[in-house]
């Protein structure tokens, strides 16, 4: 199993000459699977960057999970390649906001006077599979795409989030994306429900986490449902991951800030990195 992070921006894209090495897309990473299942998490602006590796894909089946619905992590759906391609089928599943259906949510995106085409009549054959709840619980059934096990949980952050763990029985691969989350007003149930998804049922490989503020700056933006890089480091260590990946970075953080952010976080411990935007992690090897 591998992820390919095509954006790693939150709020907004951003571009300029110091946002090289890490790049100005914001949210969307593709999970690949042992056997080809191909697993994409959200459809920021970084989709465009994810376009190219899909064109060549034997598998034309797509699951998108979504986290959540704002807009940095949806604006990249209608330039998704295979929605206008009818050899693909593409799953859009997920959503942090309950009681509302996702396939009228995202066909305000794509869709007159936003988008000049509406989802529906892009060609593809696009489908809006319903989650069983058991899938947003510890043990609960997960839901199955091919070799690839999801599970996922909820997550504090305005309007709801929903964070999620993929299992690759076969090769014993497995990681965690949890993105968008206030950790600092999450509830002792919360913290335990993903501090469990990421050590059930075995410690994941591989957290990726958001990183949004520096702790300095968390007290002044209470409630915009954001945690520091110190605070995915504490779900790191309390589920016994090894390897943390930091996500969804400020726009205002140009490639220097968030290089010494990384060269900080690195003098405490070797196994955490700042994500960036092309890279790609193969996990097993």
């Amino acid at each position: 199993m591998k992820v390919f992070f095509g954006g790693v921006r939150g709020s907004m894209p951003c571009t300029g000459a110091g946002f090289q090495e890490f790049g100005g897309h914001t949210t969307c990473l593709l999970v690949t699977g042992h056997e080809g299942e191909l697993l994409m998490f959200d459809t920021g602006s970084g989709v465009q960057v994810i376009n190219p590796l899909l064109d060549g894909a034997e598998r034309r089946h797509l699951l998108v999970l979504y986290t959540h619905l704002h807009l940095d992590h949806v604006l990249g759906l209608p330039n998704l390649a295979p929605l206008n391609d009818r050899t693909w089928r593409v799953d859009l599943a997920g959503s942090g906001r309950t009681g509302r259906d996702l396939a009228t949510e995202l066909a305000k995106i794509a869709s007159p006077p936003l988008w000049p085409i509406p989802l529906g009549d892009m060609g593809a054959r696009i489908n809006f599979p319903v989650l069983p709840e058991s899938v947003l619980e510890t043990k609960g059934l997960p839901l199955q795409h091919g070799g690839l096990e999801i599970r996922g949980t909820r997550v504090p952050h305005p309007g709801g989030c929903l964070s999620w763990r993929v299992d690759e029985p076969a090769t014993g691969n497995s990681l965690v994306f949890a993105t968008d989350l206030e950790w600092s007003v999450a509830s002792d149930e919360q913290r335990d429900d993903l501090v469990n998804l990421c050590r059930t049922p075995s410690p994941a490989q591989l957290l990726i986490m958001e990183g949004h503020f520096t702790d300095e700056e968390l007290a002044q933006h209470a409630g915009w449902g954001h945690s520091s890089a110190s605070q995915a480091q504490e779900v790191a260590l309390q589920a016994g991951v090894k390897q943390l990946v930091i996500t969804h970075h400020d726009p205002d953080k140009d490639d220097r800030r968030l290089t010494a952010l990384e060269n900080e976080l690195r003098q405490e411990d070797p196994h955490v990195s700042l994500a960036r935007q092309g890279q790609t992690l193969n996990l097993g090897t």
